[in-house]
């Protein structure tokens, strides 16, 4: 039994560091060193109810369910489709919904598992299941402020913008704070949508001691290798770097549980490799995903007394990446200005975005927990 291991402690840490910390029992199919790691079928949902038939506790159960939901939500290991989009393959988001249900059997009225399953449903193109959930949380606590606030963003912000600003005022009365907060980050939303993407390498300040240039990662290819992609957003990077000599660069991206290595580690190696100074480069390593990318380099800007720092990445990548970073940056009191750089990956992504966009919906959701709304439980806090 999964239990007997005692996986889950160990894994949820390293996890909560920004960490993938997988043990030799999840990678024995491969080398860590060369080859990608295989999704590992103890955590599928068909095994974790062959595994629960042999728990008795309610609480070992959810542990059993927890530390699956856990391994499906980090675990991307579809590299082939990747490259065509632009961004790291979705999470196993089927296991993950029937994983929840499962959970919600044994404890019905769990908040923190709806708030879960109302989020994948979300993330999985299923709004309207999306929404009976969160009804759900609403009936049981009408006074939950996030399943109020994600139903006012799923469904009001953009169609209905009255309606929005009066459940905006109901929000106000539960906490003026947090709303006061969420109107901000609704504007850097709105805003992100026709964004004029910067193609054009410039320089800000020749001289910037306190310039940095955050380049952020993509997923390996199963040898460990840069894609396509990330080859392009660290060229970018080295160019705007050969403009701002002084200036300092992150690299920024962990080692999912399919990766053979750490992104940022991978990119510093391009980098030296193509001329830059290896006490320049600062290695971000902690993140698994673009939320991770703007916390973690937020802090790493605030505690550097950044000036100003420029963002590098693909332009079907960079409105989401830019409104979490000018999110994070809100969040935590940031005193240096943004601006951002792309690659272009897909000519269409220099235009607007439509409301309608399915990339919308993730810059939802992603802002949200950039803010500090964790959506599933125990995965990224």
């Amino acid at each position: 039994m999964l239990k007997k291991h005692k996986y889950l402690l160990l894994l949820s840490t390293f996890l909560f560091m920004g960490q993938s910390a997988l043990s030799p029992k999840f990678t024995s199919h491969a080398s860590s060193e060369t080859k990608a790691k295989q999704y590992n079928y103890n955590f599928s949902y068909k095994s974790v109810l062959d595994h629960l038939k042999q728990d008795k506790s309610m609480q070992s159960k959810l542990d059993e369910i927890n530390q699956a939901i856990l391994y499906n939500y980090w675990h991307k290991p579809n590299f082939g489709t990747t490259q065509k989009v632009g961004v790291t393959s979705s999470s196993n988001n089927d296991e993950l919904i029937s994983l929840f249900e499962k959970a919600l059997k044994i404890s019905p009225n769990n908040v923190q598992y709806l708030l879960g399953l109302a989020s994948i449903y979300q993330l999985n193109g299923n709004p309207k299941e999306a929404q009976l959930v969160l009804n759900r949380i609403r009936n049981i606590n009408p006074s939950n402020y996030q399943a109020l606030l994600q139903l006012a963003m799923n469904n009001e912000l953009f169609k209905q913008p009255k309606k929005f600003n009066s459940s905006l005022q109901k929000l106000n009365r539960l906490n003026s704070t947090k709303t006061d907060q969420i109107k901000k980050v609704t504007q850097l939303i709105t805003k992100s949508l026709d964004m004029k993407l910067n193609q054009t390498v410039k320089s800000t300040n020749k001289d910037g001691k306190s310039d940095y240039i955050v380049i952020l990662g993509f997923v390996l290819d199963s040898n460990g290798k840069p894609q396509k992609t990330l080859v392009q957003r660290l060229e970018k990077g080295l160019a705007l770097a050969k403009q701002q000599p002084k200036a300092k660069i992150i690299v920024s991206g962990g080692e999912l549980p399919a990766e053979p290595k750490v992104e940022s580690k991978v990119m510093k190696n391009w980098l030296i490799q193509h001329g830059v100074e290896s006490d320049r480069i600062i290695t971000e390593q902690g993140s698994l995903d673009t939320v991770g990318n703007a916390l973690n380099v937020t802090q790493i800007l605030n505690n550097h007394h950044a000036k100003h720092a420029t963002i590098v990445s693909s332009a079907s990548h960079m409105r989401r990446a830019y409104t979490l970073f000018e999110t994070a940056k809100l969040v935590s009191n940031g005193k240096y200005s943004l601006s951002q750089l792309v690659s272009v990956d897909d000519p269409n992504a220099l235009n607007a975005l439509k409301q309608t966009d399915p990339a919308v919906n993730k810059i939802l959701l992603d802002s949200l927990r950039t803010s500090g709304y964790w959506l599933i439980p125990n995965i990224q806090r």
